[in-house]
């Protein structure tokens, strides 16, 4: 997938200025830590502080993220991550040919691996200890949270939400495809609920653009509908449907998910 990338594609992600300033850190070899993904590019990037860097390419558009202070918007590290992966794609580290090597590796040597990592970074050992105490749904209530921090004094441009939403859609692609319906309606559902709260709470500073919200309540009806086992949810379903269609702003936003309340019912 990332190898759809062109020269094109990246000067004309971001304007002149960030163009130039992405240029400046790749030449100057700041670019670490070269990952390529099932979907798109990953790495660290250095500038005033170590920034991970995220792209993605799905269909014809490309979209990233980056934790620096700006990174829901098109940045420099961005620019520098993709200027990488056109000029020197063979030092990214292919995730499947990592998992390929660790495979081959003894157990006792994995063991003693992992033992070295918690102790230089200790935070990983609550990994191996509470694993069981966190499941996947709720890390992705964590990630969309993130995306809506924000002072509720605060008004939000409407299209940061927009941009900083666009892998997650993209990963809930992915989970449908790999059969992990749960995960995939949970996306939907956690930024739906959360954009509405906002037009609810009159946070934005302008209108998101026409249909986005609609949208994303079609897909999230679309994963809930479809689901293989929906039965089994029924009650989780309807009270995510509930949650959604008591937001006063839900109509008038074109979510109505009646097709959903129908089987429901």
């Amino acid at each position: 997938m990332p190898s759809r990338i062109t020269p094109l594609d990246v000067s004309a992600y971001a304007s002149h200025d960030i163009y130039r300033m992405g240029e400046q850190i790749y030449e100057n070899g700041w670019v670490r830590h070269r990952f390529q993904t099932n979907y798109g590019l990953q790495a660290t990037v250095r500038s005033k502080g170590n920034y991970r860097v995220e792209m993605v390419v799905d269909g014809e558009q490309l979209f990233g993220r980056c934790s620096c202070p700006v990174g829901s918007t098109h940045c420099e590290h961005q620019i520098a991550l993709l200027l990488t992966w056109l000029n020197e794609p063979q030092t990214f580290i292919s995730y499947q040919d990592l998992r390929r090597a660790i495979r081959l590796k003894e157990k006792n040597t994995l063991v003693d691996i992992l033992v070295n990592l918690v102790e230089v970074f200790p935070e990983l050992s609550q990994f191996f200890i509470t694993a069981g105490d966190k499941n996947e749904n709720e890390a992705i209530q964590e990630e969309v949270a993130n995306i809506f921090d924000f002072p509720q004094a605060q008004k939000i441009d409407p299209q940061q939400i927009v941009e900083a939403c666009q892998l997650l859609f993209v990963r809930s692609k992915i989970l449908r495809n790999d059969g992990l319906w749960d995960q995939a309606r949970t996306v939907y559902y956690e930024i739906l609920n959360r954009c509405l709260a906002l037009i609810d709470r009159l946070q934005t500073s302008k209108p998101f653009r026409e249909n986005f919200i609609a949208e994303i309540a079609d897909d999230y009806e679309d994963l809930a509908l479809n689901h293989p086992d929906f039965d089994a949810i029924r009650e989780v379903i309807a009270g995510e449907v509930t949650v959604i269609m008591e937001h006063e702003s839900a109509e008038a936003e074109g979510v109505f998910l009646d097709l959903l309340q129908q089987k429901l019912k």
